[in-house]
């Protein structure tokens, strides 16, 4: 029996570690909110602990973060839909010129190439602006297929905060909770280990924040001077996104580009080397040395 018992162990934990990453595999979406509302909670921790010392409830903290970011966002989108309105009305306004400068230049290359044994001329597919609406719609639909649904997204973000919330407030008492399940012998350790994990997502949390700000700067800064219109609006939207994977730079690299097209070509080769630029600061130098240091591992560590 005692040579036994060490194998019926290992073969009930295998079973219950398949079964607990069947149930996460199965319920896949779920577990990205639990995940999300984990890591929104252990960066207002921190900052709920250190207002409480200051008599200040812990649920006050929370609503005092939500209500500053939801507020930030609703602030951007405001500023945004003029900008982007009066932009894309300009480009409607400014397509037949652009194509018929187009037109020009391909006449240009195929004269070239016809002099060096080449097609005679180019021909520019005839794309009207009922296409492009067309375009868009399209594109929009895909999009929205693509995803959860507005719905069904919105339930998902009213229940990350909810939860997030929950956590925040209730901590303490969530982990006595949990730490039950422990054995009596092994309950510290399980404690000890916990506190440096809720460390460690705080600390990416906060340090992707620093990114996203270093980004937003950037950007200003360069747009700015290539005269791209409402350059910090742009910087501060791209920054602002930059927590969702290649949201923030697709959003900002579209508004930058929609508002190069109504200055210059130079203006839009600027645009393209910018945010290449950005992209390569991003990935190779910010995220290591930032997300590293919050998440206390090596730069090379988080660059691989």
């Amino acid at each position: 029996m005692t040579d036994r018992h060490p194998a019926e162990s290992l073969m009930l934990k295998t079973l219950l570690a398949a079964l607990a990453l069947w149930l996460i595999y199965t319920n896949l979406t779920y577990a990205l909110d639990a995940l999300i509302a984990l890591m929104i909670a252990a960066a207002i921790l921190p900052l709920a602990e250190a207002a409480q010392k200051r008599h200040i409830p812990r649920i006050v903290t929370v609503l005092g973060v939500y209500l500053l970011g939801i507020g930030g966002l609703a602030l951007l989108i405001a500023l945004l839909v003029p900008v982007v309105a009066e932009q894309g009305g300009q480009l409607a306004r400014t397509l037949p010129a652009y194509r018929e400068r187009l037109t020009l230049f391909a006449g240009e290359i195929g004269g070239f190439l016809s002099r060096h044994g080449g097609p005679e001329q180019l021909a520019l597919p005839d794309i009207g602006l009922q296409d492009l609406g067309s375009l868009v719609q399209r594109l929009a639909e895909r999009s929205l297929q693509a995803t959860r649904g507005v719905l069904s997204g919105a339930l998902s973000v009213v229940l990350v905060l909810f939860v997030s919330a929950y956590i925040v407030v209730d901590s303490r008492r969530l982990a006595e909770g949990l730490l039950v399940l422990v054995p009596p012998a092994r309950r510290a350790e399980v404690d000890r280990i916990a506190a440096i994990v809720m460390e460690r997502m705080g600390g990416y949390v906060s340090g992707q924040l620093t990114v996203s700000l270093c980004i937003a700067t950037i950007l200003s800064i360069g747009l700015s001077i290539l005269g791209i219109e409402a350059p910090v609006l742009i910087g501060v939207t791209a920054g602002a996104l930059n927590f969702v994977p290649f949201l923030g730079s697709s959003v900002g690299f579209l508004l930058a580009l929609l508002g190069a097209l109504n200055t210059s070509a130079f203006a839009v080769g600027g645009v393209l080397i910018l945010f290449g630029a950005v992209q390569t600061v991003e990935g190779k130098l910010l995220v290591p040395y930032f997300l590293g240091r919050r998440v206390k591992l090596h730069p090379l560590a988080v660059l691989a």
